[in-house]
């Protein structure tokens, strides 16, 4: 055994050195082939590594717009389903919205009113070395005012 062994070492030597000498000679470029091949392999790992996250991502949103279909679709129906009573409720506030507004304009016209009066009791208040009374300015109040 120990001298097949020795045959192994000697002949493995030679025999490698042929098989290099014969590859230089047919493929006088094997170390770019397989340093080409090897940058090749990296690069396709990249690409794979990338389409899979790609085709994550595109599960994860396909199943986020699953949820947010099945949310507006329950959506739809509880609106679908409370139309008419919105109707109603609306039919039911615009008067009072309109008298709202009546109301409102109302107190702003009282306030501005009370302002007159207000600007008025303040000149008749004011000790006379005070004040000048104007003419003109009790004319400029509202008629309602006077």
């Amino acid at each position: 055994m120990a001298a097949v062994e020795q045959v192994r070492r000697l002949v493995r030597g030679p025999a490698r050195r042929a098989v290099e000498g014969a590859r230089r000679l047919l493929v006088p470029h094997y170390d770019e082939l397989v340093s080409d091949r090897d940058r090749a392999l990296r690069e396709l790992q990249v690409a794979f590594e990338s389409v899979t996250a790609a085709h994550q991502g595109i599960a994860d949103l396909q199943a986020e717009q699953r949820a947010l279909r099945e949310r507006l679709d329950a959506t739809l129906l509880l609106a679908e389903g409370n139309q008419a009573r919105l109707t109603e409720v609306v039919a039911q506030l615009e008067p009072r919205l309109e008298l709202l507004e009546d109301g409102l304009h109302e107190a702003r016209r009282l306030n501005l009113r009370i302002a007159e009066l207000t600007d008025v009791v303040t000149e008749i208040v004011l000790p006379l070395h005070h004040r000048d009374i104007d003419a003109g300015r009790i004319g400029d109040l509202a008629p309602d005012t006077q």
